[in-house]
């Protein structure tokens, strides 16, 4: 007759050290997984919708703003900073040229904003061969304009359309007395 014995398993302990490696990584990720919940930062570098809307400066002092998507109940919005770079006084004047758009069968929204003042709320397009006094800017002096672009959650999705497109020029007009 034959006993068989087994010797008893044991399992190694890791040690103090390899838990330590263990452990902070782990926690390091969960407490900026934390943060990040918390602050409302995304998971993405970008969110589709700021992909579907770009506002890109021009050659002087323009932007063109370009809406190729953007979803039903969204809403995004981009800024551009205009710059008196003259040793005078200047009048700002601002333009915008656009096609009614098409885009989510005409459904599209823009506000523009100067400094926290609304210059135009309406329909994207409608304000079209437009120009507006906008004020003056001193020497070295900036102003901002923000453009928001949105749909309302009833918009169609579907067959957005081709891209709305709009391009804005800006002229400083010296006013000093030079």
């Amino acid at each position: 007759m034959t006993i068989a014995t087994t010797a008893p398993i044991r399992t190694a302990r890791p040690s103090a050290a390899q838990v330590r490696r263990f452990i902070i990584p782990v926690s390091v990720i969960a407490g900026l997984a934390v943060l990040a919940s918390v602050a409302g930062i995304p998971w993405t570098g970008a969110s589709e919708a700021t992909t579907g809307v770009r506002l890109q400066a021009d050659p002087g002092q323009g932007a063109t703003l370009t809406i190729s998507e953007l979803e039903p109940g969204d809403s995004v919005t981009k800024t551009v900073t205009i710059r008196n770079s003259g040793a005078g006084e200047s009048r700002l004047s601002f333009e915008e040229n656009a096609d009614a758009a098409t885009f989510a069968d005409g459904e599209l929204h823009l506000k523009i904003q100067q400094d926290g003042t609304t210059v135009f709320d309406g329909r994207f397009g409608a304000m079209n061969d437009v120009t507006q006094d906008v004020g003056n800017l001193a020497p070295g002096g900036s102003s901002t304009f923000t453009f928001t672009v949105s749909l309302p959650d009833d918009a169609p999705f579907v067959n957005q359309g081709t891209a709305a497109v709009a391009t804005y020029s800006w002229v400083n007009t010296d006013v000093s007395d030079g």
